[in-house]
């Protein structure tokens, strides 16, 4: 095992920036997602750790060796793609063989391995066959299993779970993060999926235009998110984001919007905060902070703003509900057992402990 640095690492395809200057360090065993919308440069980040794209700028190590120059094949990395890339005229077991074969390891000893990393994915059964007879969470398996037996440094995941239907992703992200805690192998992950990246990784690089804009565990990205993009970008629904000015009344400050005038904790109103009153700001409120009165135990003062339902979803567990306040979209994750209908008017209640207030022009949070 080891760990993989990045150090002011650039790629530039002609006039395009890829990636601009990125720099990280993923610890020895640690699990690390790249998440980001398409074209935000995560896998061109991850291909350049593997060798298969050239740095055009800074260092990337894997553990104290810099390899940059070092060809991938000699880097020590093992990498799982999104179509799995599967020998289909081969089996299951010469597939999951053919780079120890390559590296002339002997026979014995890629038997043992590749036995013990089918026991271990649970497709020991499945050995004989072929790509084409199996189910798009068995290759996938493979593929893993492909990468466990050259017991490589760094895993490299493209994408690993994109082609796989919702239930199966499900079920594979608990396998993997099964799989990390019992290998403990040095994982780079890279997803546009932000449920993956959440339950995934120990840490979470979120990417914007080849740069990363915030690098910290999961739950610190979800509460504290560093700018606009980031705390829209993780949780489903998106954050609400409304204009709004900071005003001051009696000693207290509120965030005052075109239907709302909403009361800012004390322990909220920072001295940043503060220095924001009579500014225009964003605000920004995530679904599942919004309840409405009977879902609240004590005081709703300085706390209540009304809108009109125009949509709700209802999903079982939850109920999404897409309302109207003066002008502004509202989206609120409520109680479905709720009597909410489109086109009746609601109160609702917002837990101003958990508020998100934003610099308008730089988009950088304040609070």
């Amino acid at each position: 095992m080891a760990e993989v640095k990045l150090n002011e690492v650039t790629k530039r395809f002609g006039a395009l920036t890829a990636v601009d200057r990125i720099t990280l360090r993923v610890g020895d065993g640690e699990f690390v997602v790249l998440v980001g919308p398409s074209g935000c440069g995560k896998t061109t980040t991850l291909r350049m750790v593997a060798g298969l794209e050239d740095a055009t700028a800074g260092d990337i190590y894997i553990g104290e060796r810099r390899v940059n120059d070092v060809p991938p094949k000699d880097r020590d990395i093992a990498m799982v793609f999104q179509n799995y890339a599967l020998y289909p005229h081969m089996d299951v077991y010469n597939n999951m063989a053919f780079g120890l074969k390559l590296r002339k390891v002997p026979k014995r000893e890629i038997e043992r391995r590749v036995h013990a990393a089918a026991e271990l994915l649970g497709i020991k059964e499945k050995l004989k066959a072929k790509p084409r007879e199996l189910s798009g969470g068995q290759r996938q398996r493979v593929a893993l299993g492909r990468a466990i037996v050259r017991d490589p440094k760094v895993f490299l995941f493209d994408e690993p779970l994109s082609n796989l239907d919702a239930k199966l992703r499900v079920r594979m992200r608990a396998e993997l993060a099964e799989l990390h805690l019992r290998l403990k192998t040095t994982t780079v992950y890279v997803t546009h999926d932000q449920v993956e990246a959440m339950t995934l990784g120990q840490r979470v690089a979120v990417m914007k235009d080849g740069v990363v804009m915030q690098y910290d565990d999961p739950q610190t990205i979800y509460d504290r998110p560093t700018n606009m993009f980031v705390a829209g970008f993780i949780g489903s629904p998106a954050m609400n984001f409304l204009d709004a000015r900071l005003v001051s009344e009696d000693g207290k400050i509120y965030v005052q919007g075109k239907g709302f005038k909403l009361l800012v904790p004390p322990d909220r109103a920072t001295d940043g905060v503060r220095g924001y009153v009579g500014k225009e700001v964003v605000f920004g409120l995530r679904p599942e902070d919004i309840r409405t009165p009977e879902m609240v135990h004590g005081g709703t003062e300085g706390r209540m703003f009304t809108g009109k339902v125009r949509v709700r979803e209802p999903l079982g567990d939850e109920q999404i509900i897409y309302a109207d306040c003066a002008g502004d979209e509202i989206v609120a994750k409520l109680d479905p057992r709720l009597g909410i209908q489109p086109g009746q008017d609601i109160t609702f209640v917002a837990m101003m402990e958990r508020l998100h207030i934003f610099d308008k022009t730089t988009e950088q949070a304040i609070v």
